[in-house]
């Protein structure tokens, strides 16, 4: 047992209601909601899915914390999301430790997928043994998996034809300021890891 597993512990959130105001907290420090929507969001989780992980050190301080969910329409696959470590913790491998975890909770209950949607964090994702993949959505009332560039072409092409009218034509006189690049605000990376047999 390593030093990190010794001082630090993943449990389920809902085992610890008492933790949610400083999971909240740890959440909203890099992705801002109210606390209402950020409560519901916490609140869902269960021994079963979706469950909310966390990482406590040996004061029972919030230091981690992901969200893991299945997809739907993905046998023995599940979603991780809200990854996130105390901005003051990082890079000392609390983030590995805790998506190993996950892993490794999610493996014992029969998943061998995982998949998550970053933006920025790429190689993090790839030094623990994440590769991209073909785009899917994992969560709302259209799910729908793409799982290859063919049937993704083929799903832009049906929405395409549902349109009820040509685009509305563009501002007069309006340019894009440079530095506001949608390509670069909108990319997002899909990654899935196989989860090896135990």
């Amino acid at each position: 047992m390593t030093a990190i597993e010794k001082e630090y512990r993943i449990i389920p959130l809902h085992k610890r209601p008492d933790l949610i105001p400083d999971c909240c907290t740890l959440l909203n420090s890099e992705w801002p909601r109210s606390e209402t929507a950020r409560l519901k969001f916490l609140n869902v989780s269960c021994d079963e899915f979706p469950i909310c992980l966390i990482l406590i050190n040996k004061e029972e301080r919030v230091l981690g914390h992901c969200k893991v969910s299945l997809i739907p329409r993905l046998r023995h696959s599940c979603f991780i999301q809200s990854l996130i470590i105390d901005y003051q913790r990082r890079s000392q491998g609390l983030g590995s430790r805790l998506l190993r975890g996950a892993e490794e909770h999610v493996a014992k209950k029969g998943i061998k997928n995982v998949y998550l949607i970053t933006k920025g964090q790429e190689l993090f994702y790839l030094k623990n043994g994440y590769k991209t993949c073909d785009p899917f959505k994992a969560s709302g009332i259209n799910d729908v998996v793409y799982s290859s560039a063919a049937f993704t072409k083929a799903k832009l092409k049906e929405k395409s034809i549902q349109s009820c009218g040509p685009p509305p034509p563009p501002m007069p006189n309006y340019q894009m300021p440079k530095f506001y690049d949608l390509g670069v605000l909108t990319q997002r990376t899909h990654m899935v890891k196989r989860l090896s047999s135990q």
